[in-house]
């Protein structure tokens, strides 16, 4: 959906996706390493042109790059959604390899889910083989809630997946450790 959140971090930003951005998207999820654990795409920008159309058509669906503060050269992605006005899924995360932006994206977004959007919970569902990203969840201070047996089908393969959930009370005992860490990162 069209939004206007813009949220700014230490040495990161969150701004709403736009249509430019397509190629940007493609060239972040058509890398192996990144797109290991996501649902095979098309390497076509105007494929993914015309599911940023549909997105921007959908509610509660919010997308975001992530981009320098320091020139907004884009970095990554990430996003919420599926949302109830309650709670949303955190996801569409991918960052490039050659920034440490993982640890503020993920500040931001919690940020975008409690202080803009308004939630009251996030959830996130991770591939259960993806390790980096399951202990980066559990090592935030996210409550890990149950394992999903079979819950993603890539290609051919069906793999499990690792839900943790974040509520208000809960993001406010994360949320020093993650500007601590975030706020080193960028000093770096």
């Amino acid at each position: 959906m069209r939004h206007s959140f813009r949220l700014e971090g230490f040495a990161y930003a969150l701004r709403p996706i736009r249509e430019t951005d397509a190629a940007f998207v493609v060239g972040l999820r058509r890398d192996p390493e990144l797109g290991a654990y996501l649902h095979p795409t098309s390497g076509r920008i105007e494929d993914q042109a015309a599911w940023l159309d549909a997105y921007f058509q959908r509610p509660g669906d919010y997308y975001f790059i992530v981009e320098t503060l320091a020139g907004g050269e884009p970095v990554g992605t990430v996003g919420l959604y599926d949302s109830d006005g309650e709670t949303a899924e955190w996801g569409r995360w991918l960052i490039r390899k050659d920034v440490p932006a993982a640890v503020e994206s993920a500040l931001l977004i919690y940020r975008a889910a409690f202080h803009a959007v308004g939630l009251a919970q996030t959830y996130c569902r991770t591939v259960a083989e993806n390790a980096k990203v399951v202990s980066f969840h559990d090592s935030s201070g996210a409550e890990r809630v149950e394992t999903l047996e079979r819950h993603f089908q890539l290609g051919q393969v069906a793999h499990d997946a690792v839900e943790h959930r974040v509520d208000r009370r809960r993001w406010e005992s994360m949320r020093p450790k993650l500007e601590m860490l975030a706020r080193r990162l960028a000093q770096h």
